[in-house]
């Protein structure tokens, strides 16, 4: 038997000589032409170019703006922390205009203040205003809540090809709708399948909706279909909120405990910033509809946020007394701010900061903004 095979006994496959190149014209035309529809579908959906979503680009961006204070002489002196409200309810460029100042943006969804308000404290020399929102319940939850651990690994510890997917990605959606997280396929398929309405119940399609549109700097804005309330994407988001506020209301005993715990939380973090020239100013964001249901069958605010202010020496501004920063304000799914009233929202609140930073601390709020220095 033949321990090896001639070369020549093995068979060969020639290619046919065809119009290869014309068929690579082919696929490229109807790949271009597949992109193009896809692109146009996603536009008419109000998935737009420049707009970095909230999924995949979001720990990445918030790492960035993060940084900004570890560079030497960084010059920032304002900073906004909180959760999502926060987020959508500042309009970057009018809050620069009425400070003098662009505030860096560092809120992040469904997450506590804490711990990011204890590592600019303790790992930056900002000197500067903290601004902080306060949603209820949520920003006394002292971890990493939903989003935390995630942009704090960006911030951290970024894997060499997650930077260079990010910086694709963020690339190519500056040009491309379709690239919105949003708008993936079997995410639209999941969100608009249509099934029987039962009555007296909220019928969630499906467990991610978009809220808002992301763009430099982290300026975040309700996205346009949610803001028509009643319409398909209003309600889903609407429904997405009562998987959480269905859940009973907390005793009194328990509000008791957070309130006590924030306290003990905040004060010395507050304390620390004043000494080198610093401050901080609690701000209750506006909520509306079963949120503020919510808010008011805890009694939120006699049992915690009283509590809080007492405890912590800072401005505390409950926006709630101001119709002009809270029922006035369109706020579409119970929780966050129209583009419009984002924009209200910003322009409005600064006197009302103002007038409390003077009555608290018996100084302008612009002699912390301006220049650093001790507030005593």
């Amino acid at each position: 038997m033949p321990s090896s095979t001639s070369s020549s006994d093995v068979p060969y496959r020639e290619t046919p000589d065809r119009a290869w190149g014309r068929a690579w014209l082919i696929c490229a035309v109807l790949l271009i032409a597949a992109m193009v529809g896809w692109e146009l579908k996603a536009r008419e959906m109000q998935h737009l170019p420049g707009d970095y979503d909230g999924f995949i680009s979001f720990a990445p961006l918030w790492a960035e703006e993060r940084r900004k204070l570890d560079e030497p002489d960084h010059g920032h002196r304002v900073v906004l922390l909180g959760s999502s409200r926060i987020l959508w309810g500042a309009d970057l460029d009018i809050l620069e205009q009425e400070f003098g100042t662009r505030p860096l943006q560092l809120a992040i969804p469904g997450t506590g203040p804490a711990l990011f308000l204890e590592d600019i404290v303790e790992n930056t020399d900002f000197d500067g205003l903290a601004l902080v929102g306060v949603t209820p319940f949520l920003f006394n939850r002292l971890d990493e809540g939903f989003f935390g651990e995630e942009a704090l690994q960006w911030y951290h510890n970024p894997s060499p090809s997650g930077l260079v997917g990010y910086r694709l990605h963020m690339w190519l959606s500056d040009h491309f709708g379709f690239l919105d997280d949003g708008f993936r396929l079997f995410q639209l398929i999941d969100h608009y399948s249509t099934f029987p309405d039962r009555e007296g119940t909220w019928d969630l399609n499906a467990g991610e909706w978009k809220l808002g549109s992301h763009y430099a700097d982290r300026q975040a804005d309700m996205w346009g279909p949610v803001e028509v309330e009643g319409s398909f994407d209003n309600e889903q988001m609407l429904a997405f909120w009562m998987l959480g506020l269905s859940r009973p209301p907390e005793d009194e005993e328990r509000m008791a405990e957070m309130a006590e715990s924030a306290v003990e939380f905040f004060a010395p973090l507050v304390d620390q910033l004043r000494e080198r020239g610093g401050d901080v100013v609690f701000i209750r964001m506006p909520g509306t509809g079963k949120y503020l249901e919510h808010d008011l069958a805890t009694n939120y605010r006699e049992l915690t946020w009283d509590v809080m202010a007492e405890g912590v020496d800072a401005a505390w501004i409950y926006t709630m007394d101001y119709p002009e920063l809270s029922s006035d304000l369109e706020i579409p799914e119970w929780s966050h701010l129209s583009r419009k009233s984002q924009d209200d929202f910003s322009r409005r609140i600064v006197p009302v900061i103002e007038r409390y930073y003077s009555g608290a601390r018996g100084q302008g709020m612009q002699d912390v903004i301006a220049a650093p220095g001790a507030t005593d």
